[in-house]
């Protein structure tokens, strides 16, 4: 998805959050809980971006080694994982991925590697150990 314009984002946007409407059942006029990554070589500078994210308010996961999806093997990259809990519209919701593009174009990221979203404590960690 491309991050950088709002327009770009919305029809993506609208068609997952009523999908949680539909098949979930989520109320998305309530609060959820939103997950932000960013992806890099350089740990210092994920480490640094979560920490400035953490003075606004997210709460800084942590920071992941990624590894390759057929052979497991670390690739170098690195992956920040950033939560927040928060209620957001397509359109708002749209215009912090543009925020959060920004910000990891400004500081020399690899990538805003996009979000994703669920019931502030739904943690299913059968889930977790699945993938």
């Amino acid at each position: 998805m491309d991050f950088n314009t709002v327009e770009s984002q919305l029809d993506g946007i609208r068609e997952i959050f009523e999908t949680a409407r539909r098949e979930d059942g989520w109320n998305l006029d309530e609060e959820m809980l939103f997950s932000y990554y960013f992806v890099d070589t350089d740990i210092d500078k994920l480490e640094q971006i979560g920490l400035d994210l953490e003075k606004q308010g997210y709460d800084f996961i942590g920071i992941f080694e990624l590894g390759d999806e057929e052979s497991d093997e670390p690739t170098g990259e690195y992956m920040l994982q950033l939560d927040r809990v928060e209620r957001h519209t397509p359109e708002s919701l749209a215009a912090r991925n543009v925020e959060l593009q920004k910000l990891a174009d400004d500081n020399g990221l690899a990538s805003y590697d996009g979000w994703e979203f669920g019931e502030d404590g739904d943690f299913d960690e059968d889930e977790d150990e699945e993938q």
